[in-house]
């Protein structure tokens, strides 16, 4: 079903949208309607402008594109953004000021700023290469709408399975982001076939069903955006209720990242591309931290359905906001508060208070600061033995004997890790050794030589080569793209490294150098793109035509004046035009 344009655009009719279709794929089934025979001609009619890029998440000049309709259109760039782009899910945790630029610029801005700003730029997510499917719905959509069209859901990174059919989702042909930056490349029996058939474990497909139904809420429901604070604080109640935080702020990382990791299982934490390493730092101790960072969406899905928070609940409930919880939460901090104080006034050190109160010397530190106390040890010069030394109390002996049964027990509990690993975990008993029985501590130091994983550079050069051919073919087929490291770094997904290290890839080097191009030879290839193009439509070739069509201005093709002589001779071609570049 369609609808007409007003009389005096280009475009006449516009396709309706169906249910979750991207407007990426809206504007797709639209070109191939269009009869139009180049792709520019679709972006002109249709944003009556050529500066437009095909952008499949997150699209731009919606306002121009809702311009060229009707006045009494049922379309506005709203709705188009809310209910046919990715953006209800990118944006979901972004402050409210951040994403009201965002749909603005998505309604008359540029594209190059918004993927900065909604986040997709700087995380380490890489985002799909190419578009999905899924087979059924394939079938279903040419059953009951006589064509197939490209899913919203199906195209969101970390989302592997179609949640209506419970079926693994299939990679087309086509690239969301192709050499031809301006064409819409609709869903086809040519670019969707089943190569092969995918499977994944109960356990892997019950996690991805899981996501897949939480990105479904995300992407149906405006909730309104939230600030970081409220994710942290809802996030917080149920670190708190099950054990994994007190109410102090301090949070028991290690549990939490092997709970975690135990819940989801590494695997499938690869595949949607947010590993956590129990022994090291990363995004998920990032994400429960006071601090205003935000993330890719998948994450805070992850998180929540740990922690057993639905979605809605998560955007439209206040957790622990009952009077309850919050006198219980005020009284737990008077009484800590107070404990501390006496603590404090009584001579211990901030260590020995840390391990009491169960909380960070950090917290200890920053706590003293808030209440202003006036520590005992600021008057002993820094120790609490003022007429004896420390070491010759029994009280010394004792913590000596302890500690070092404690260090013992670790390595008999250890026996595979070295001294330096150990004592990461446990660093207040490793440097109260060091410093009051270094001796001691120097025979119970256990060295392991560890072998450093280093990077197999020649299996992954063996790796890479075909797939950087792959690449290479793809860039010269279609409208030129020029072939450089960094152009095949970025649609590889590899950009950060390739071109560093290609000295250690030397087959990979050897065959990328034999084909990247200059300035030059780009805009020769290009030149003679074009005159393929104007020869398949029975086009004369003359300047203009040549300039439009491969996009080589004429200041430009000066300098190569006597190679596009040369092409245009060798296949009986006038080149008198040529005395017309300036």
């Amino acid at each position: 079903m369609s609808f007409l344009f007003r009389g005096d655009g280009a475009v006449n009719f516009f396709p309706t949208p169906y249910p979750d279709e991207l407007l990426y794929s809206v504007l797709g089934r639209y070109c191939i309607r269009s009869g139009n025979i180049r792709e520019i001609h679709n972006i002109q009619d249709m944003f009556g402008s050529r500066n437009v890029i095909a952008s499949m998440e997150l699209p731009t000049q919606l306002e121009a594109l809702i311009a060229n309709m009707p006045v009494n259109t049922k379309y506005t760039a709203e709705q188009f953004i809310y209910k046919h782009t990715l953006f209800p899910f990118y944006a979901a945790f972004i402050p409210s000021k951040r994403a009201k630029e965002i749909v603005q610029a998505m309604k008359n801005g540029e594209g190059k700023t918004i993927y900065i700003k909604i986040g997709l730029v700087s995380n380490t997510v890489i985002l799909n290469r190419f578009f999905r499917f899924c087979p059924e719905c394939f079938k279903k959509d040419i059953e009951t709408f006589g064509e197939p069209y490209w899913h919203r859901i199906h195209q969101v990174t970390g989302v592997f399975v179609c949640l209506k059919h419970k079926m693994p989702l299939c990679d087309s042909t086509e690239l969301i982001r192709a050499g031809n930056r301006q064409r819409f490349i609709s869903a086809s029996h040519e670019n969707c076939i089943v190569e092969k058939e995918i499977s994944y474990s109960n356990d892997l497909m019950e996690k991805m069903l899981w996501i897949a139904e939480d990105t479904e809420i995300l992407l149906n429901n405006q909730f309104g955006f939230r600030e970081g604070q409220w994710f942290k604080s809802q996030f917080r109640v149920k670190l708190i209720e099950k054990g994994y935080a007190r109410m102090n702020n301090y949070i028991h990382q290690k549990k939490l990242k092997q709970d975690f990791v135990d819940f989801y299982g590494q695997e499938y934490l690869a595949l949607v591309q947010s590993p956590v390493s129990v022994n090291s730092g990363g995004w998920l101790p990032d994400m429960v931290r006071n601090n205003d960072r935000t993330t890719y969406s998948i994450r805070y899905l992850l998180l929540a359905r740990f922690l057993g928070i639905p979605i809605v609940d998560l955007f439209n409930t206040k957790l622990g906001s009952n009077d309850e919880d919050e006198n219980n939460i005020d009284a737990y901090q008077e009484l800590w508060d107070q404990r501390l104080i006496e603590l404090a006034q009584s001579g211990l050190s901030i260590r020995e208070i840390s391990d009491i109160l169960k909380s960070s010397t950090k917290t200890i530190r920053k706590a003293i600061d808030r209440l202003g106390i006036e520590e005992f040890w600021k008057f002993n010069g820094g120790g609490k033995y003022l007429h004896s030394k420390f070491t010759d109390t029994e009280e010394f002996r004792m913590k000596r004997e302890r500690l070092r049964e404690e260090w013992l027990e670790l390595h008999a509990q250890y026996p595979d890790k070295s001294s330096s690993q150990i004592r990461k975990n446990n660093d207040g008993v490793y440097a109260w050794l060091k410093k009051y029985d270094s001796e001691w501590m120097e025979e119970n130091y256990r060295r392991i030589k560890t072998v450093v994983n280093t990077v197999d550079w020649d299996k992954r050069d063996a790796e890479l080569l075909p797939k950087v051919k792959e690449v290479v073919k793809e860039m010269k087929q279609g409208k030129p793209e020029r072939i450089t490291w960094g152009g095949i770094g970025r649609k590889l997904g590899i950009s950060g490294w390739f071109a560093k290290s290609k000295n250690k890839l030397p087959f990979t080097k050897k065959y990328v150098d034999s084909v990247v191009e200059n300035l030059q030879e780009f805009q020769i290839r290009k030149i003679q793109w074009g005159m393929s193009q104007l020869e398949g439509e029975g086009k004369e070739i003359k300047l203009w035509n040549l300039v439009e069509t491969a996009g080589v201005k004429p200041r430009y093709m000066k300098n190569i004046s006597k190679e596009i002589k040369k092409i245009l001779e060798e296949k009986g071609y006038d080149t008198d035009f040529l005395s017309n570049l300036k």
